[in-house]
């Protein structure tokens, strides 16, 4: 029932972008738009991909994978719309869901719709303001010193450091002036009893002029640090800074992130640090390559992992050839070293002291 009532919308909003395309084409104005008038557009990407890593299990095993929900870049089907309201006014809708290619299946266990994306709003001359499921100001800011700009997502780790990449219930701001853009959120709790329990607030701002981009962001929340049954909220505080510079061909990056949850013992703190760069061999061919690391103090890596200090620390290296506009072919090799909580579990060892790995496959936009 799930399935057919997910076809049917998806079938609807594909009928209603083609007549917004039909509408459009027949009655705009050769030149501007008209006020009431509106449009509907599909997109998405398909990745298809294998990955091979090393120590993977207790054993020390090998694996070789099909990383269907994205290895180079998350699959994904959006539908974004706009409508003119007059005044330079426009409402703005996105509405975007994740899948695996593997089984076509969603691309998570809640089985939850537009779990990318699912946010209404409106946006003029004074900024844009929308309100739903949305990106972290974090994240937004992030992207633009991230020197694989988030590819690779399930590999590079730099995701974990955008302070839960979405958020629900998110209203946010974003204004351009000039060379800067700000950005402000208000994700609500939803709590009864307390209107702070549950929530997140950030600001951040973007500077971009000539080859420099920067940005620096700063998030705080009130997060469960107990059960659903006996909920505990703590001070949560996450700041991010970096910057990035495009000389022509070349362009390196570099970012720095501390994130510090408050417990009921002492505070959990991790931070991430990066550097690395990309060059245009080719206009077809691209180069990247960084070095992440990631450390983390009185954390847990996974469920099993021993409580205690946690560091590793990645090289990466991939290469990228456009077959098209749409349509790229990608392959990375990758090795990570683990000490601490990431390496150890408990009384048993993880044997994953070291871990290596490699990836390729072809990704196409639509």
């Amino acid at each position: 029932m799930k399935h057919t009532l997910l076809a049917a919308a998806l079938a609807a909003l594909s009928l209603h972008a083609h007549a917004q395309s039909e509408e459009g084409s027949a009655d705009a104005p050769k030149t501007g738009a008209t006020v009431g008038s509106s449009s509907v557009t599909v997109y998405g990407s398909i990745d298809g991909g294998l990955r091979h890593e090393t120590n993977v299990d207790p054993e020390g095993n090998s694996d070789t994978t099909m990383s269907s929900n994205g290895t180079f870049r998350s699959n994904r089907l959006g539908f974004r719309g706009s409508e003119d309201i007059g005044g330079g006014n426009k409402v703005n809708f996105v509405l975007e869901m994740g899948f695996n290619s593997g089984t076509g299946a969603l691309n998570n266990t809640n089985n939850v719709i537009f779990q990318r994306e699912a946010h209404v709003g409106m946006s003029g001359a004074w900024g844009a303001l929308d309100a739903g499921r949305n990106y972290t100001v974090a994240y937004r800011t992030i992207l633009a010193f991230d020197p694989f700009k988030f590819r690779y997502p399930s590999i590079t780790y730099v995701l974990s450091s955008t302070n839960g990449i979405r958020k629900d219930n998110d209203v946010q701001y974003t204004g351009r002036f000039g060379d800067w853009t700000a950005r402000a959120e208000w994700a609500l709790g939803e709590v009864a009893g307390d209107a702070d329990y549950g929530t997140t607030k950030a600001v951040g701002a973007n500077y971009a002029h000539g080859g420099l981009k920067a940005g620096a962001s700063y998030s705080i929340a009130k997060q469960n640090v107990g059960t659903t049954s006996a909920p505990n909220y703590r001070d949560y505080d996450h700041v991010a800074l970096g910057a990035s510079y495009d000389f022509g061909d070349l362009s390196l990056a570099v970012g720095h992130i501390k994130q510090t949850q408050e417990t009921t013992a002492r505070d959990t703190t991790s931070t991430w640090d990066w550097f690395g760069g990309s060059y245009q061999i080719t206009p077809r061919f691209d180069l990247t390559a960084a070095w992440y690391r990631n450390k983390g103090y009185n954390a847990k890596a996974t469920a099993a992992a021993a409580v205690g200090d946690a560091n590793k620390t990645m090289l990466i290296t991939g290469i990228t050839y456009q077959l098209s506009k749409r349509t790229t072919l990608y392959a990375e090799v990758d090795n990570t070293r683990l000490k601490g909580g990431f390496a150890s579990g408990g009384t048993t060892k993880l044997n994953q002291t070291r871990q290596r790995g490699m990836a390729a496959g072809i990704m196409h936009t639509f």
